[in-house]
């Protein structure tokens, strides 16, 4: 008798069904590009913030294709990599995905302090935000990717409460700058915004492959093309239409700042401009970024583990390293605005860079084996 996929979920702590795995994608892909990096790119790009969120989510979107065929595999655990090659694999994305973590958690710490509790210390907030992550990363992706399931009903509701209900003061005309001839801003905007990408490695530690004997609803390959296409067009779509609206609404990357990113964590300022309505994006922005950080932090986990040769287990004490490793480097290095915007637009990018490389060289092997193994059948 066949049992069913969640069973098998539930004893493989990398196992996910192909559904599940597309929603995480979705997260990974959009969770970032909607709160701070938009202030990058007014600032760097100009009204032309679209074109290099559209180019960059382009190049995420392929990274993500490599990356579920590394997960199509099996994922990086089960990829016949050399052992040196595999272990310096691991160690780079245990180090991308810490500072990735630190980074991001004290960009939600900060919104969370300034803007929801009336200016409390940034510090204090983090450190809950990191512990809350912890619990919700020892369940596992399979975890993340059941509240996926539940969560996206909220999303819908909120996408189609925010086109009903929200009033926008935008004007067409600014949106015409879009289509000027000037595309000055259009390098340095690719190359300030490249920090908020590269998220699609934490695919390559999915397992997708499915097991034999065991229904899975999205087995079919004519049905797993629909769901891959769908996340891919529904992630690409919902960013082009934000910055498409965001630029219609505040024209030149001057008044963009002024009005709207003023901040690093400016979000509520953003739908205070927008319309009307904050708490059920605030809400919604709350749950993904969470689920964002909670994914990072697990990959984060499996790549420590990788480069150290351990075993996995369900101890909170790799999480709380990793977090605890990620408040201090905040704390040393990420202290000053000046030191964030530095970082973000330097030295993030170029890990960024280098992990969308990583992540198609895997997805470029994964593809290599997969064609050998057939032929020797």
């Amino acid at each position: 008798m066949k049992s069913d996929v969640a069973d098998v979920q539930l004893q493989e702590r990398r196992k996910l069904s192909y559904g599940e795995g597309a929603l995480l994608a979705v997260v990974l892909v959009i969770a970032t590009k909607f709160c701070t990096l938009p202030s990058v790119l007014a600032g760097a790009a100009g009204s032309k913030a679209l074109w290099v969120a559209a180019t960059l989510t382009a190049a995420e979107l392929c990274a993500v294709f490599f990356a579920i065929k590394t997960a199509r595999a099996g994922g990086l655990p089960s990829l016949p990599l050399p052992r040196g090659v595999k272990v310096g694999v691991y160690a780079f994305f245990a180090l991308f995905f810490t500072l990735k973590l630190a980074a991001f958690a004290r960009e939600l710490s900060t919104y969370y302090a300034l803007s929801l509790f009336e200016n409390v210390p940034v510090l204090p907030v983090m450190v809950l935000l990191l512990f809350a992550c912890a619990l919700l990363a020892r369940k596992g992706y399979t975890a993340m990717g059941r509240m996926m399931e539940v969560f996206a009903w909220l999303f819908a509701f909120v996408f189609l409460f925010a086109i009903i209900f929200t009033r926008t003061e935008g004007d067409l005309f600014n949106a015409l700058g879009m289509f000027s001839p000037d595309f000055s801003g259009f390098g340095k905007g690719l190359l300030g915004g490249l920090a908020w990408y590269g998220d699609a490695a934490a695919i390559c530690f999915f397992d997708l492959r499915g097991k034999e004997g065991v229904t899975d609803p999205s087995a079919n390959k004519k049905t797993k093309f629909k769901i891959a296409f769908a996340a891919a067009s529904f992630s690409f779509l919902m960013i082009a239409l934000f910055f498409a609206v965001f630029t219609a609404s505040y024209g030149d990357a001057a008044k963009m700042t002024d009005y709207a990113f003023i901040k690093l964590s400016a979000f509520k300022a953003n739908t205070d401009e927008l319309g009307s309505a904050d708490w059920p994006v605030i809400i919604l922005w709350s749950v993904v970024t969470t689920l964002y950080l909670t994914v990072v932090l697990i990959s984060a986990k499996e790549s420590l583990l990788g480069a150290t040769q351990k075993e996995g287990s369900k101890s909170l004490l790799p999480y709380f390293a990793l977090g605890g490793a990620a408040l201090l480097f905040s704390a040393v290095f990420l202290d000053e605005e000046g030191d964030y915007q530095s970082y973000m637009t330097r030295v993030a990018s170029v890990l960024s860079l280098l992990a969308i490389g990583a992540t198609a060289g895997l997805g470029i092997y994964s593809l290599a084996k997969g064609a050998n193994h057939e032929k020797q059948n």
